[in-house]
């Protein structure tokens, strides 16, 4: 393995002890829901409970789960060996069907009795403990943020939900304009919200939630539904805790399992290490996978990530006519988060982590966080309200081949300047899909005026003045100790679609703020929906790449810099960008592969190698090797010529499948709860 990155060397390593443990056999422990403790975990004596198994799997072992419904929290804190792990293994079906579910111990909230000192059709029932998760026949639905709850009540109705009132800030000296709890489970079947997000549109609240909303105070959860109905006639559980957290333990396998109805369905901390998630259906909470900064050398590979919350067909593409989607990233993020992104597929900040070949559906975020010596690849993103793949302050590493679509933003640079830590990050070889006119491309983010790191490089502001908009962050001219940026590869990807109204790539802003600093992006090779947002002069590398409009009208104002046009390729006309691809028709995805005569083709750099472009040179990318095209130049995008679009087409194809079986489990949950 000589000349290997050391990622992948430790990855392959992994793999193979995984494999020798398999071929060297160990022990094998039975569970069954019919079994009994005191079993000895044998197939004919099996043992009633995961967390029993967990006592008594030594390395090398594997613990069977048999089908059925287990409501455990299993705190995990022994480890395996390289080369012999601990394996947990569900049951799958003949069609490959979930057969093992964990589900976090939960209580059934019944004793329902009217709340006519709050509100109409309000509803309470005593509960002594806030619920981590409150679920609905099955499905995870709106539980107000406690810091809501404990506002006082304004005891007024207002005409409309604006802005202010969904995410004005918690203030201690200042006058909160949030819109307390109390106050929300009150509001009428008709109000609307209105958001600057949204333009001139407003959309009805209520109907986003399915209609009931839910919030607990000292000791009493209440319920409002909008339409009239009864809670006697729904089931509802609160749950508490985490399914599986794995504390200081390694070499751990788990597959094949179905996990549901808690905040988290696999928390790894500690230092815990050389751990595979793997053909997991995974449900729920606010985090399907959390691992903290301390661990390291995870894989999660081939699971199904997914918030299945009670409306869950609304977290999608936002657009100028349909703002529900956005309308959802709010609720999640700011009523019931209370302030902060409150659902994620996989939260990583650990070390060596690689995320391959997964589904990530319906949900806020898909894959966020991303610490050091990070790799995503073949992964499916989709219809998250919020953002597909978000990295942070300490990430590095890889990002290739992967499918976003109908995501609010597909790709999140997060939190740029937040941090003195390294960041690197290689972005290429991506599909990016939006609507033809919805949803934005890419987004930089960066408040760094607020954190430790570069605070001390602003001049002084007031947070009530950035709540205002009376007056912006300014970085002094002669900074006493600037942040280092890192450095942000994004080339050959193909980003198809996206919000007309919303700048494609949104650095100038960013540039301005610093005092027109060079940002720290190396953008090339790129197919990439225009914008007058765009500058060559605010990137360390802008060029080249192919721009295009599905939007003629905004393009006839002035451009404000004209290099743009010598350092790129941009084509101004609808039906000249309609010449880029084929017009194969494919299944659900615009066909991305390069037409014969596109204007794509032989206009990149070659980034096998080190390259000068604009008469600066610069060293050679990761991802592609050389010869990777062929002819007097690559093509930009993610496609050379004559590539086909066949592995992401399998990829869509199974998503497709999976959602459908998703939806096929909500009805059935939904079904049984009644």
């Amino acid at each position: 393995m000589k000349g290997l990155p050391g990622m992948l060397k430790r990855l392959l390593v992994f793999g193979a002890a995984a494999v020798m443990a398999l071929a060297a056999g160990g022990a094998e422990l039975y569970v069954s829901p019919s079994g009994n403790n005191k079993n000895r975990g044998t197939k004919d004596a099996p043992l009633a409970t995961i967390c029993r198994a967990a006592v008594l799997a030594k390395p090398g072992d594997t613990v069977r789960i048999g089908p059925g419904l287990y409501r455990e929290q299993i705190g995990f804190t022994r480890s395996g060996k390289q080369g012999a792990p601990i394996t947990f293994a569900g049951t799958r079906g003949k069609n490959g069907e979930f057969l093992t579910v964990i589900e976090a111990p939960g209580k059934v909230v019944s004793e329902w009795t009217p709340a006519p000192e709050v509100g109409p059709n309000i509803w309470k029932a005593p509960l002594a403990r806030r619920p981590d998760l409150l679920l609905m026949d099955g499905a995870q639905m709106t539980l107000l943020g406690q810091q809501r709850m404990d506002l006082k009540p304004w005891n007024r109705t207002p005409a409309i939900l604006d802005e202010t009132m969904i995410w004005d800030l918690y203030a201690k000296k200042e006058k909160c304009m949030r819109l307390p709890g109390f106050d929300m489970l009150r509001l009428p079947a008709d109000i609307k919200v209105k958001h600057r997000y949204f333009g001139k549109r407003q959309e009805l609240f209520w109907p986003v939630i399915a209609n009931v909303l839910a919030g607990w105070h000292k000791g009493t959860l209440y319920l409002r539904f909008a339409d009239g109905r009864k809670p006697q006639d729904h089931r509802f559980t609160a749950t508490y805790g985490e399914c599986f957290a794995v504390v200081n333990a390694s070499h751990l396998n788990f597959r094949d399992l179905h996990m549901r109805g808690s905040r988290r369905q696999f928390h790894l901390k500690g230092k815990s290490s050389f751990i595979t998630i793997e053909n997991c259906l995974l449900m729920h909470g606010a985090a399907r996978i959390l691992i903290e900064p301390e661990v390291s050398d995870v894989l999660v590979r081939g699971s199904i990530l997914t918030t299945g919350f009670i409306r869950s067909d609304l977290f999608k593409l936002r657009s100028a006519d349909d703002m529900r989607g956005g309308l959802l990233y709010l609720i999640f993020k700011y009523v019931i988060g209370s302030a902060h992104s409150d659902d994620e597929g996989v939260r990583s900040f650990g070390t060596r982590v690689r995320i391959t070949e997964n589904l990530v559906v319906q949900g806020l975020i898909g894959i966020g966080g991303l610490g050091p010596d990070t790799e995503v690849c073949w992964n499916v993103v989709r219809e998250m309200s919020s953002v597909g793949i978000c990295t942070y302050a300490r990430t590095t590493g890889k990002f290739h081949h992967n499918l976003v679509m109908n995501c609010g933003i597909p790709l999140r640079i997060h939190n740029l300047r937040h941090e003195r830590a390294k960041r690197e990050e290689y972005h290429y070889a991506n599909l990016f899909i939006q609507g033809r006119h919805g949803g934005a491309q890419t987004f930089v983010h960066s408040e760094s005026y607020l954190y430790p790191a570069d605070k001390i490089n602003f001049e002084p502001i007031t947070k009530a003045a950035i709540r205002d908009k009376k007056g912006g962050p300014v970085y002094k001219k002669n900074p006493p100790n600037p942040v280092d940026p890192g450095k942000i590869y994004i080339y050959h990807n193909t980003f198809w679609g996206g919000d007309d109204r919303q700048p494609a790539f949104t650095v100038r802003g960013l540039s301005q703020r610093f005092n027109n600093a060079v940002m720290p992006f190396y953008f090339c090779n790129n197919i990439h929906k225009d914008s007058l947002w765009f500058d060559t002069k605010t990137h360390e590398l802008a060029g080249p790449n192919l721009h295009y409009v599905f939007n003629e009208g905004i393009y006839r104002l002035k451009r404000r810099e004209p290099e743009i046009l010598v350092l790129n390729k941009v084509l101004t006309k609808e039906k000249d960008a309609e010449t880029i691809w084929n017009k194969h028709d494919l299944p659900g995805l615009p066909d991305l592969t390069l037409a014969p005569n596109s204007p794509a083709l032989a206009m990149g750099v070659d980034v096998s190698k080190p390259f000068t472009f604009n008469g600066k040179s610069y060293p050679a990318f990761k991802g592609f090797a050389p010869g990777y095209y062929k002819g007097k130049a690559p093509a930009v995008g993610a496609l050379q010529q004559g590539e086909s679009m066949e592995r992401f087409i399998e990829m869509h194809r199974k998503a497709e499948a999976a959602i459908k079986m998703l939806a096929d489990l909500k009805k059935k949950a939904a079904a049984d709860g009644k």
